[in-house]
């Protein structure tokens, strides 16, 4: 039943587990002496088997005539909240009274008699007091462990989990079960709230607990808090570790006498069954223990430790075990020895060869897996992902559990690793639980290069918890249908929950990394619980980690992540609001804060069939508020202000500078800059303000210092072409020796900073800043640029795969079109059409509207990743290039093409390049294109011919990127090298008529602007250059100081230029005509 109407319905859920006392008596054998598993203060308990076979205990309650029947359901109510693992779960209630004669003074009369029985699971290896013993003998340390946290956090359930703290009262290892698996559950503690309030100093008819266990102030004062369950939680665990009898000769002993005494006694018995690496960390953790006990049994119990205390000191010693048991469980390749086999008994071993793991999972067999999966039958099949298949394992007696079994060639191990590193300590209601593991290597005979050899295969799988609802994914719809929106919010907060868990309630926090619907999945409650830790991360001291690993579910990806593989907890919390989005609209997009309204309003419409007035309102706030939070999740920087430096040489000298701050670290780029102004040239710097820098002060007297002197040619030449480190050293030892000699002169120049206020905050909404830069980490390492030629979009494409498209009037990123989930390399607008055609990785093509009314087409184009596209402005055909197959292919639909059609057609294979195809380009005159390729040639083709007609070869490098020049006289290309230099081809005469040069390295992106005969360069130097397409004149440098430049459009409307870099995306007005 869902949170939403539970409380209502409480009562009925109350009645629904009433069981009759005739039928307790029929399933005890009329409580027989031979079914008497126990008895204790309050009465008997039995064992019970129900007509389905299922076993149960039966605690009959002695007639207490204090207790009438709303008490008794009263407290019933609160058992039934007390839902945890390490609890013995309340299951049904017998409360009946019938009335029979009985004799009083000689006479015969009618009484009234009570039956009163609560029933709880049963759990299989009964008490703990009969797994006492002392450390030589008993259980091996790793399962006394086990047993003193699963105690802790059961007793952090009842004092910190629950509205109000339930107490004890009666903690002692009688009153500890153990089921098949060696999990403690706490038991008989209910009855505690019935006899009174615990929180109060009180005087009873009867005392409470059992001698050994009471605290001072209750034998004394009979005080109850909850400091009395910690006085008995740390008898036991003292208990746990020395035995029964021991406890007598050492309760007395002084605490560090006694931390000693037991410290050395484990250590005498772990050395001979563990390795050295693991001895110590063992070994801390027997010490951990007892000096918690030895805190617990403290006679102030104002100084006793809280229960949280002693979880936080537990959880201390755990994760420091993991990485040596795991990587001496890959050495070793052989078995850990656990309590409980996979046939469901249960022992206690030590195996010398290997050291457990802290928290017990089970080994499996791979013939026991292949079993109950019938030989991993496709129908058994229930998920598939990057790491591995998952398949539904069904034991004889009915028992269900999901088997993951790895890919064998996947990551040598690492991947395998991890996921146990990650999940083997992992204990939480909304975390999946790992239950087992299998790792096998066998021998097989294989055929390699013509002869048998003996290989050796890894069989590794992961046993987990089975989830009868399946993942997420497959429950997502739109606000119409699906889901209601009490089991939606129920998801929510699940996985909200267990995120939390995850990041904060562990001594190293893990970061999933992939957090997405389809890795979250759901019980037969529709309690949603966090799965596929395959990627995860131990997260140590650092808050910010770089990792080149991107293996991941691309829309669900940080924009950190993906664009410069930055790791943090935001990058979940960016995926949790992806999640939460898709979860409540059925959309994975972004959207924005008008879109609120309109998720509430769909939601209204479909809450008011079932719910009004007040109830109504309430939902309808708390699904504004989901969507608000994950708006918040998927929130970025807007764009940060910048200013320009325009320095103008009016001379015929080339002209050296340099740029110096007192505060270089306020600004995103590395101060100083230092470059060469050209004769008669421009050169345009971009300063802008670091994210994590803020800005100073609008009275601030921060200033610039701008130093120049004309250089010789030979100089220039030389500053030139020097690398960025190099550049500052040589710069500062030329103008030192500039200032210190006569013959040259250094002009010095103070730049006052004057900090306006953002865009956003300035009075004229009309007047836009001459550079407008995007930094944030989603507008990064940018690889390809498109102008929309009517809307107000610019699309960008970025290394990690990512597509994003952004209004240029207000550099916001929208909503983003959906493209499946492959990294894109290259995409364009189709304009006639209103598409977008992208390239991913794969070699595969996708076609989208761009107004989203039709899910994306795909279809495969090559044998690898696609490089470049080009759509032809008027006929309905697209040009597409590999890196795989050096091949261009030719792409067409009719008039009738739908996306249902499926793929386009390839009218035309053009072969020729012998190396990677970089670019190609229609020329927009005729039917003809040109293509630049890595084998250090273009070639011109026709359309209606697979045979190019001309090659042009005069780079010493190979080509990167090319571009038609259209003039009102003839034809030209220019084209951009590695070599560092542009050249401009003459098509009529087929030779090379002009060098471009000056960059200082590879020449990323060319464009010509032919109405305004303006030509730019990009460069990996991270400059733009602006030359004239006439007379091929240099006229301005501008250094944007983002890193490489990767590519550059041109917006017609606002006379700007847009260009990609590896740091961020820059729009800067220039002025071509």
């Amino acid at each position: 039943m869902d949170s939403c109407t539970r409380s209502r319905d409480s009562m009925e859920n109350v009645e629904d587990m009433k069981m009759s006392y005739e039928l307790l008596q029929s399933i005890t054998d009329n409580f027989s002496e031979k079914l008497l598993l126990g008895s204790g203060t309050f009465g008997k308990v039995y064992k019970g088997t129900q007509r389905n076979g299922k076993e149960i205990a039966v605690k009959v309650l002695r007639d207490m005539a204090a207790l009438d029947e709303k008490d008794f359901k009263n407290e019933f109510q609160n058992l039934v909240k007390l839902d945890h693992q390490n609890i013995v779960q309340l299951v049904g209630y017998c409360n009946e009274s019938e009335n029979h004669i009985v004799e009083h003074d000689g006479r015969q009369v009618t009484a009234e008699k009570l039956h009163m029985a609560l029933c709880f699971e049963y759990v299989d290896n009964g008490n703990l007091n009969k797994y006492i013993s002392d450390e030589i003998q008993g259980l091996p340390w790793h399962i006394r462990y086990k047993i003193i946290k699963g105690i802790c956090e059961g007793l952090k359930h009842l004092h910190k989990g629950l509205k109000a703290p339930v107490l004890h009262l009666d903690l002692k290892p009688h009153n500890i079960l153990l089921d098949k698996k060696m999990v403690p559950k706490i038991a008989d503690f209910g009855l505690s709230r019935i006899i009174g309030d615990e929180r109060t100093r009180q005087t009873m008819n009867k005392n409470i607990g059992t001698g050994g266990y009471l605290p001072p102030e209750y034998t004394k004062f009979q005080l109850l808090s909850p400091a009395f369950d910690i006085f008995s939680l740390g008898v036991i665990i003292t208990k746990i570790m020395v035995g029964k009898e021991r406890y007598h000769d050492i309760a007395d002993m002084p605490p560090r006498k006694l931390v000693n005494l037991v410290h050395n006694n484990w250590k005498k018995r772990l050395q001979a069954i563990v390795r050295p690496r693991s001895l110590e960390v063992y070994c801390h953790q027997v010490k951990a223990c007892i000096k918690v006990a030895s805190k617990c049994l403290m006679e102030d119990r104002r100084v006793r430790p809280k229960i949280e205390e002693i979880i936080d000191t537990l959880n201390d010693t755990e994760m420091v075990s993991i990485p040596s048991a795991i990587e001496e469980f890959e050495e070793s390749r052989t078995s850990i020895t656990m309590v409980g086999t996979s046939e469901g008994g249960c022992e206690a071993s030590a195996n010398n060869k290997l050291d457990p793991p802290v928290c017990v999972v089970e080994e499996y067999s791979y013939e026991l897996l292949r079993k109950i999966t019938n030989d991993f039958s496709e129908d058994r099949l229930i998920g598939q992902g990057a790491f591995g298949r998952v398949y539904k394992g069904v034991y004889e007696d009915g028992q269900v559990i999901a088997v993951k079994v790895l890919h064998d060639g996947l990551d040598d191990g690492r991947i395998y690793r991890n996921e146990i590193e990650c999940m083997v300590n992992l204990r939480h209601e909304h975390i999946t639980q790992l239950l087992g593991y299998c790792y096998q290597t066998k021998n097989v005979t294989l055929e390699f290069r013509g002869r048998m050899v003996l290989a050796e295969t890894r069989q590794r799988a992961l046993c987990l918890q089975y989830m009868p609802n399946g993942s997420l994914g497959n429950h997502i719809s739109d606000e119409s249908d699906g889901l209601d929106w009490c089991t939606r919010y129920k998801i929510i907060k699940g996985t909200c929950d267990g995120l939390r868990y995850l990041h904060e309630r562990l001594p190293r926090p893990i970061l999933h990394l992939d957090l997405n619907p389809n890795n979250i999945l759901l019980d037969e409650n529709m309690v949603p619980k966090i799965a596929d830790f395959g990627g995860s991360r131990l997260f140590g001291d650092e808050h910010t980690i770089v990792t080149t690993r991107q293996k991941r579910t691309l829309r669900y990806m940080a924009p950190e992540y993906i664009t410069i593989g930055v790791i943090s907890t935001k990058v979940d919390i960016f995926s949790l609001g992806i999640t939460v989005i898709t979860l409540v609209s059925g959309v994975s997009a972004y959207p924005s804060d008008d879109s609120i309204d309109l998720v509430v309003r769909k939601w209204r419409t479909r809450l008011q069939e079932t719910f009004k007035g007040r109830l109504l309102e309430g939902y309808c706030q708390q699904v504004k508020k989901c969507v608000e939070i994950a708006l918040k999740c998927v929130e970025v920087p807007k764009k940060y202000a910048s200013s320009l430096l325009h320095m103008f040489n009016k001379e015929d000298d080339h002209v050296a500078f340099r740029l110096l701050s007192k505060n270089p670290k306020r600004y995103h780029t590395n101060l100083p800059i230092q470059g060469i102004v050209p004769p008669r040239c421009t050169y345009t710097l971009s300063l802008t303000p670091s994210m994590k820098r803020q800005r100073p002060p609008s009275e601030s007297d921060e200033s610039f210092v701008l130093q120049s002197m004309a250089v010789s040619f030979h100089l220039q030449l030389k500053l030139q072409y020097l690398n960025q480190s190099s550049a500052v050293s040589e710069y500062e030892c030329i103008f030192k020796e500039a200032q210190e000699s006569a013959e040259d002169e250094v002009q010095e120049l103070t730049l006052k900073s004057i900090c306006a206020p953002p865009p956003e905050e300035t009075s004229s909404k009309l007047t836009r800043p001459e550079i407008e830069i995007i930094t944030t980490l989603d507008a990064r390492k940018v690889s390809s640029i498109e102008v929309h030629p009517t809307k107000l979009w610019i699309m960008t494409t970025h290394e990690g795969g990512n597509l994003r498209i952004w209004n240029y009037q207000t550099m916001e990123n929208l909503n983003p079109i959906e493209v499946p989930d492959e990294p894109v390399h290259v995409a364009k607008f189709i304009e006639q059409e209103d598409w977008i055609v992208a390239g991913d990785g794969n070699g595969c093509i996708h076609v989208c509207s761009c107004d989203e009314s039709q899910d994306a087409m795909s279809f495969e184009a090559h044998n690898g990743q696609i490089v470049s596209l080009a759509v032809h402005p008027t006929e309905p055909i697209v040009l597409s290039s590999s890196n795989g197959d050096n091949l261009i292919k030719l792409w067409q639909w009719d008039q009738y093409w739908e996306f249902e059609n499926g793929s386009w057609e390839c009218t035309r294979t053009f072969e020729g390049h012998s190396a990677k195809v970089s670019q190609v380009v229609f020329c927009d005159k005729d039917s003809s294109f040109a293509s630049a390729s890595w084998d250090g040639t273009v070639k011109i083709w026709n359309l209606s011919s697979d045979v190019c007609n001309t090659t042009l070869n005069g780079h010493s490098d190979r080509l990167l990127c090319v571009d038609y020049i259209t003039g009102a006289d003839r034809q030209h290309l220019i084209t951009g090298s590695k070599d560092g230099t542009a050249q401009i081809w003459d098509l009529e005469t087929k030779r090379c008529r002009e060098y471009l040069q000056g960059h200082a390295n590879h020449i990323s992106a060319v464009y010509s602007h032919h109405e305004h005969q303006k030509l730019i360069t990009g460069s990996l130097d991270g400059t733009v250059r602006i030359w004239d397409s006439v007379t091929f004149r240099l006229e301005n440098i501008i250094a944007l100081n983002l890193g490489a430049v990767s590519d550059v459009g041109y917006i017609e409307e606002l006379q700007r230029i847009v260009v990609g870099c590896h740091q961020g995306i820059a729009m800067m007005m220039i002025k071509l005509s």
